[in-house]
């Protein structure tokens, strides 16, 4: 800045000096009318003060270019730089057109990934949508499945009730043609007995049938086949028809014989079953049944004591037939207490043969006096019965009687 400052003074001072000088020398000329160029003196004047604004110029210039390289670059290269502006000044524009070129790619760019983004937004929208659509399809079909299997269970399970209830009515259709042809054959005359007379009371034991519990579906219907049948031919046996007539005497409600196949599944070891007589029968009507079930445990083991009594053949009172009788019907009472099954007619849990009754009173008659009368289990006797024995005697020096019961 103190540069240009004294160079403007510099310049000042100059142009001033040469002014007061071209006017001194203006004057002088003029005063003393010189001419030059053979010009007028006034021309002459008026030329030389010409000449000094040309050198006021002048120097002015090369004082400037002498001290100021920006001011010679003025002067002598001011066509280099504008060759050089110009070409600056096209390189800018072709550098602002490119620039605007860019700005307007980056502009498309940008409106291009705005698109973008825009897309992916709405295709992350359409994919959750699409998710949550596919979702509620797969409740939707998951729900629709459940019922459709319902359903179907359902179905199914209305079918097999039809079956049943439809096997079930053909199987009472057939059970109502077997008793009509059962009531036709015995009216008919098959059973050759008078009209009238009584079958069967009611509660009356037609079959006692051990069967084996706990076993397979397939094993219980046989047994309970093989249960009916045997009560069967008992039934036609008892009339006095062969029991290979093909004719079924014994009817029993279908829900009493899957009450007891079911039963059967539930025990474990042997079962007694009766089929009892539901009501009095008589000749030319089928026998109706019904099933008592009763484990068949064991009551006394074989060669197990039943009963024992000293017994006193001397007493002339009674008689050893009397004293034997009256002692097998205690055994029958002990033995039902123990848990023996009597027949519900005649109370009564076995039998024991005419020759072991005689050989047993004629015993105790050679013994005579007391004597201890022992009654063993001849075999394992269980619920469902016989009682069979076996009968002993020996004679006792004397005691007092007495009953000893296990």
């Amino acid at each position: 800045m103190l540069f240009g400052i004294r160079l403007m003074i510099l310049l000042a001072l100059m142009g001033g000096a040469i002014a007061y000088i071209a006017d001194k020398l203006g004057s002088k000329i003029g005063k003393k009318k010189l001419t030059i160029f053979g010009l007028r003196p006034h021309k002459t004047s008026v030329l030389l003060t010409v000449l000094s604004g040309m050198l006021i110029s002048l120097f002015s210039v090369l004082i400037l270019a002498a001290s100021s390289n920006s001011a010679r670059t003025a002067l002598f290269g001011m066509e280099r730089l504008q060759n050089q502006l110009r070409t600056l000044n096209a390189e800018s524009k072709a550098a602002r057109e490119e620039y605007a070129s860019l700005q307007a790619t980056l502009k498309n760019k940008n409106e291009a990934i705005a698109s973008l983004d825009r897309k992916i937004k709405e295709a992350d929208a359409a994919r959750l949508q699409a998710e949550e659509s596919r979702q509620s399809a797969e409740h939707s079909l998951k729900a629709a499945r459940l019922q459709f299997e319902a359903t179907q269970g359902q179905l199914v399970a209305a079918r097999e009730e039809v079956k049943g209830l439809q096997a079930a009515r053909d199987e009472l259709d057939r059970e109502i043609a077997k008793l009509q042809e059962r009531t036709k054959l015995l009216n008919e005359g098959l059973i050759h007995m008078r009209e009238g007379q009584l079958v069967y009371r009611s509660g009356e034991v037609v079959f006692n049938g051990v069967l084996e519990g706990g076993r397979s579906n397939e094993e219980n219907e046989n047994q309970m086949r093989w249960l009916l049948e045997s009560a069967n031919n008992a039934a036609l046996n008892h009339i006095g028809v062969d029991s290979k007539e093909k004719i079924e005497l014994i009817w029993v409600p279908r829900s009493e014989y899957e009450s007891v196949r079911k039963q059967l599944a539930g025990y474990k070891g042997q079962v007694l079953v009766r089929v009892r007589s539901l009501a009095n029968t008589v000749v030319g009507q089928p026998v109706v049944c019904q099933f008592e079930v009763i484990p068949n445990k064991l009551v006394y083991a074989k060669d197990q004591v039943v009963y024992q009594k000293v017994l006193n053949v001397a007493n002339k009172d009674t008689t050893a037939e009397e004293i034997l009788l009256n002692y097998l019907q205690e055994i029958n009472h002990v033995s039902v207490e123990a848990g023996v099954l009597p027949d519900p007619m005649t109370g009564k849990v076995g039998n024991i043969s005419a020759i072991t009754v005689v050989e047993i009173q004629e015993k105790m008659r050679h013994l005579g006096g007391q004597v201890m009368l022992t009654a063993y289990a001849d075999s394992d006797i269980r619920t469902a019965g016989p009682v069979q024995l076996r009968l002993e005697v020996e004679k006792v020096a004397s005691v007092d009687e007495s009953v000893r019961r296990w």
